[in-house]
């Protein structure tokens, strides 16, 4: 790789010399420069400075915010789930047990189950480093960075978070109340007692024995990945083909997350297929809520109130549309 990186250092480096210095029998070379501006250009190391028509025509457009504000009513929404889903990650699950997996699961845990036990916690890192970046990415890449240090917006940075913020609190509320209901035992709970897995193990004891239904990574990494995809569509975050990458980017650490989740053999395949399922559903429906309208302003509207001049039998009349 370093080899490969000092060969299109030097191109790079050979080619800006060449303009620089080009060989005055190349045919190539046009002479139409006159000695000041070739003077000039020596001085300035080769380069140009971009005019003003330039300049502006490679700075990305500000964004502004066209769609529905965040409102009292999403904080409350917002705050509530939240809550909800600290308060079910506090308390124990019910005390009926769920066991064994269910139709797929037994051949999917099979063909994907890491056999090593030290492997498998290796897997278990990773899919925390998945949903870490997942989670992370609509703040860091997505608000932060595109919408505000690239494309000079706080107010869009700031309904994006927010809006973040809010949908996967409902997604954490939605898996949090599931699993504490269902109550259902991990894949690796058969093996607790065994040589295998001691009895005393920190994964054999306590309440997360018994959080397999539904996968939270597995949930809360789709809805990162829903809201890269919406919030670069609907606001043209950095424009094609770029938006699209970016999308498909979320789903493949999403997938790669809840597929590690089976292959640790902390859940079933239907654990993360079901919380793949939600995160999607919640991670497009809630920032659709906000999407779905244009807001007061941007459409042109004052006061919720749009005036229209139409005809009428004595000349001219005025009508309101709310």
């Amino acid at each position: 790789m370093f080899g490969l990186a000092c060969a299109v250092f030097a191109l790079l480096f050979g080619h800006s010399a060449r303009a620089q210095n080009p060989d005055p029998g190349d045919p190539s070379v046009e002479p139409d420069a006159s000695p000041s501006e070739t003077a000039a250009e020596q001085w300035s190391g080769g380069a140009r400075s971009p005019t003003a028509k330039e300049a502006a025509e490679s700075t990305p457009a500000p964004l502004t915010w066209n769609w529905t504000r965040f409102s009292t009513a999403d904080y409350v929404v917002g705050a509530t789930a939240g809550a909800i889903t600290l308060t079910t990650a506090i308390i124990n699950p019910r005390k009926a047990h769920v066991r064994g997996g269910l139709w797929f699961d037994n051949d999917v845990r099979n063909a994907l189950r890491v056999r090593s036990l030290s492997n498998r916690y290796i897997f278990r890192d990773a899919s925390d480093v998945g949903l870490s970046l997942a989670v992370s990415w609509p703040f860091v890449a997505d608000a932060l960075t595109a919408a505000w240090w690239y494309r000079g917006s706080r107010d869009v940075a700031e309904q994006m978070a927010l809006i973040d913020l809010e949908t996967l609190a409902i997604s954490g509320a939605i898996q949090g109340v599931t699993n504490t209901l269902v109550s259902r035992e991990r894949p690796y709970g058969r093996t607790c007692g065994t040589s295998e897995l001691p009895s005393d193990s920190i994964d054999c004891e306590g309440s997360a024995h018994y959080r397999s239904f539904f996968s939270g990574h597995s949930t809360l990494s789709f809805t990162g990945a829903a809201l890269i995809c919406i919030h670069h569509f609907e606001n043209d975050l950095l424009g094609p083909p770029w938006d699209a990458i970016s999308c498909a980017g979320g789903y493949a650490v999403a997938a790669t997350t809840a597929t590690f989740r089976v292959v640790s053999d902390v859940h079933y395949a239907s654990d993360v297929l079901t919380g793949a399922l939600v995160g999607t559903l919640v991670g497009y429906g809630v920032p659709l809520l906000h999407y779905r309208s244009k807001n007061a302003l941007a459409s042109g509207k004052s006061g919720g109130l749009e005036l229209h001049v139409i005809p009428s039998p004595g000349g001219l009349g005025l009508l309101g549309i709310f």
